[in-house]
Parts: structure tokens; C-alpha cells; sequence
């Protein structure tokens, strides 16, 4: 058994990831969350999708209010993306953040999808969930664990908003973290089967593992 840091591990020194990232296939497209990144970035991916001045600002508004949410999650290390499949409705079809989870805080993939499998709600949480379902597969970059979900949100008017959400953790073979996404569509129709969407994208991870001593 050895030991690095807070990482423990009876196969031998876990290595941190250094850089980790996804394609981005047609209909996604990258949020800019550094301070610094261009201000206008929702009006501009707005207006280059849309014709109509006011879907663009319909869209330009989401576009804005998604970034607003990721940035106030303050890690450094969150990428997020949008899904704009059908633009001239003025919505985003969902949205993806991903992020390194340390691997003595996940533990193994059998514990994780334990965690998937009976997600915590807090009392007099305005939600519930409605369904989940988890899943293991292999992809290049490691094992992956995945949880499709459909969440009751409590609505203004007494009703219920459906939210449907798959997390997929990533497990690379000797790295002292995991790759945690986490996909959010509040319309139920626009995905055909959402679960293996995602799946589809966070396949084309890849990373680098800091250098063995």
C-alpha cells in the first residue's frame, strides 16, 4: 500500500490529471466562464444561430443565465457546454458541467453507483426524483458510471416541472481523480434517448495524467 498526499491506494501511486476535455459536436458549444471571457458571448452565439432580433434575445437571455449559474459555482476547474439544437425556438436543449472529483471522496465505481442509485434529498427539498436508473460501461478514457434521472421540481403554479438529468463519472486507470458530468434538459422531447447522448460525448474524453515517478 502506498501513499501520495490524501491519496491512499493498495495498486500503487495514483497521478493527478493535468488537462482533460471533450469534442464538441454539432449543436454544442462551449461557455466561457473565466471573468475575463468576452462579455457579450450569449448575445453573439445568439445572433449567429438566429435571425429573428427577438428569439435572439430570448436566447441571448438563457444563454446569459446558464453562464451566470456556472460561474457562481467558483471552481476553477468546472467546464461547462450548451446544447442549442433547434435555435429558432430561443432555448437551449441542455446543458453539461464537468469537473475532477477526487477519487477518496468518490471511492470506487461500485460506490459511486451505489451514490447514483439512491441520491440523497434533503427535507422540505421543493424536489423529488421520479426515476433513476444507473449503468457501467467502458470507454477509452476509463470506466464509467452513469445515472439517468427524472426530477420533480415544484412549480410556481402548485404543479411539477419534470427536469431530466444524467451524471456520468469517469474512472481513468491510475488517476487520483475521476472526470463528474452532470447534463440537465428541462424539455423532455429533446433528447431521443438522452442516457446514451451523453454517453456519446463524454466517450470522446480525453487527458493526461502527470509523468510516473
Amino acid at each position: 500500500m502506498t501513499v501520495r498526499g490524501d491519496v491512499l491506494t493498495a495498486e500503487g501511486t495514483r497521478r493527478d490529471i493535468l488537462t482533460f476535455g471533450i469534442g464538441t459536436p454539432s449543436g454544442w458549444h462551449a461557455i466561457p466562464l473565466a471573468s475575463a471571457s468576452d462579455p457579450e458571448w450569449g448575445r453573439s452565439l445568439a445572433s449567429s444561430l438566429v435571425a429573428d432580433e427577438v428569439v435572439q434575445a430570448h436566447l441571448a437571455d438563457e444563454l446569459e443565465l446558464a453562464r451566470s449559474r456556472f460561474r457562481s459555482m467558483d471552481d476553477p476547474a468546472l467546464t461547462a457546454a450548451v446544447w442549442i439544437p433547434f435555435p429558432e425556438i430561443g432555448r437551449a436543449g441542455a446543458a453539461l458541467a464537468f469537473s475532477l472529483a477526487p477519487i477518496e471522496l468518490l471511492g470506487s465505481p461500485d460506490r459511486c453507483e451505489a451514490a447514483l442509485a439512491a441520491p440523497v434529498v434533503v427535507p422540505d427539498a421543493d424536489y423529488s426524483y421520479f426515476a433513476v436508473q444507473t449503468w457501467r460501461t467502458q470507454i477509452d478514457a476509463g470506466e464509467l458510471v452513469g445515472s439517468h434521472n427524472l426530477i420533480a421540481h415544484a412549480g410556481a403554479d402548485g404543479g411539477a416541472e419534470l427536469e431530466e438529468r444524467v451524471v456520468a463519472v469517469v474512472f481513468p486507470p491510475d488517476a487520483a481523480q475521476a472526470v463528474q458530468f452532470v447534463a440537465s434538459a428541462e424539455n423532455l422531447g429533446v433528447f431521443t434517448d438522452m442516457a446514451q447522448d451523453v454517453q456519446d460525448l463524454v466517450a470522446t474524453l480525453t487527458l493526461t495524467l502527470e509523468a510516473a515517478e
